[in-house]
């Protein structure tokens, strides 16, 4: 398999410039530094960096507290991530850390990948959770000692990797240490005869959001305030429904509608009106109508600006079959959480959540709606949620730079 892999990666790089000129032709990926990704560099660089690399925006935020825990310790820190999200992000983060630097990830080509690590030289490469490239880990392998970090795997993904069992022991192999999120992730690599692996925990539980984004303490409405967190398609129906119930109790609400593809959002308008329901787009740019049922927010990024509005957030992906999207970023403001019965792709931390009664498990428009409706009415539990979970992080935190420091001292 492996030799498969690098024989079909040495053909796609004789067409790689032009698949990356496509992609810009597309406006997938940023014309004025998509060269990164072929190894070409504007940035000179003559130091041994400490190496982090990243899929996209989520894995870069976990690992936050630990870039700027080391950049404090004057370690030179180099960022590699893939999507145009991530590197703006980066941006505007680390734009007055000069020791902090966010490069695209190279295209896995042995020739690409191997001008990569010549230019920036790195002593330790830490992968984050799942973003494993052949190419990219076995050439590193030979310059550096390895880590894959937060290390997420998930019964699908498992499903998959265990039909090329071989090549997936070799890939997972290469790690000095393997450090994942869960008990299940360390179960399920233990499977492929793994030894170097070890639980810490989840680093998601670090991100510490009010360390870096400036949020304005935002007053809440008298109108009680909800909000339906990264749903997916058949979620607004019932999120529709829930609202209808709330309002045969004569109870006015607003639901902050945050889909996790925005490119559905006329979908879901047409959805809305069929059921005469008013709403309200955050990309009209005008002041928020709170006599609308619903307030989509229509672009990426701007979530903790209405989490921090209410107290309730109900987590899409869970009455689908589709695992559940991460409920971290809204326990850490102090909501409290609802959530269908489908939490796989979380399940500890959703296990965590529900052991500390931060959330609850709703089956149905009518559990949800009743939920919600005793949560209005509730005194405010937001300041003993962000305790739980700032106790939880800090100890992870301190678990992993303990663990880390070894490697890059």
């Amino acid at each position: 398999m492996h030799s498969i892999y690098l024989c079909l990666s040495y053909i796609f790089h004789a067409f790689a410039e032009i698949f990356l000129k496509i992609r810009v032709y597309k406006k997938k990926e940023d014309p004025n530094r998509y060269k990164e990704k072929l190894g070409i560099y504007k940035l000179k660089n003559k130091d041994n960096v400490l190496w982090f690399h990243a899929s996209s925006l989520g894995e870069i935020k976990s690992i936050l507290p630990l870039i700027f825990h080391y950049n404090k310790k004057n370690k030179k820190i180099l960022i590699t991530t893939v999507t145009k999200s991530s590197a703006e992000y980066c941006r505007s983060i680390f734009k007055k850390n000069s020791n902090i630097i966010h490069q695209y990830a190279p295209l896995d080509t042995p020739i690409i990948v191997k001008k990569f690590l010549n230019h920036w030289k790195p002593y330790l490469a830490i992968f984050v959770e799942s973003e494993l490239w052949p190419n990219l880990l076995f050439q590193s392998t030979k310059n550096s000692k390895t880590i894959l970090l937060n290390a997420r795997l998930s019964k699908k993904s498992f499903e998959k990797w265990i039909k090329i069992k071989k090549f997936a022991r070799k890939i997972f192999n290469q790690f000095d240490v393997i450090l994942t999120q869960s008990h299940e992730t360390k179960f399920l690599i233990k499977k492929f005869k793994i030894e170097k692996i070890k639980y810490l925990g989840n680093l998601k539980f670090c991100e510490n959001i009010n360390s870096f984004n400036k949020l304005k303490n935002l007053k809440k409405n008298k109108i009680h305030n909800w909000v339906a967190m990264s749903t997916h398609d058949g979620e607004e129906r019932f999120v529709i429904d829930t609202i209808l119930k709330i309002k045969e109790k004569k109870i006015q609400s607003q639901c902050f509608l945050i889909p996790r593809h925005i490119h559905r959002v006329n979908e879901i308008k047409s959805l809305i009106e069929k059921n005469n329901l008013t709403y309200a787009l955050q990309s009209q740019k005008i002041k928020r109508n709170i006599t609308s049922d619903l307030f989509i927010v229509d672009s990426y990024g701007q979530a903790n600006q209405f989490l921090t509005k209410t107290n309730a957030v109900f987590i899409g992906g869970t009455i689908i079959n589709h695992g559940g999207q991460n409920p971290l970023e809204a326990a850490r403001l102090g909501c409290s959480i609802f959530n269908g019965p489908f939490t796989q792709n979380f399940t500890e931390i959703f296990d965590f959540l529900k052991k500390n009664k931060i959330s609850k498990l709703i089956k149905n428009k009518d559990e949800l709606a009743d939920q919600l409706i005793t949560c209005f009415k509730s005194s405010n539990k937001q300041s003993a949620i962000k305790r739980i979970i700032k106790k939880r992080g800090q100890k992870i935190l301190l678990d992993h730079i303990n663990y880390l420091n070894p490697y890059i001292n």
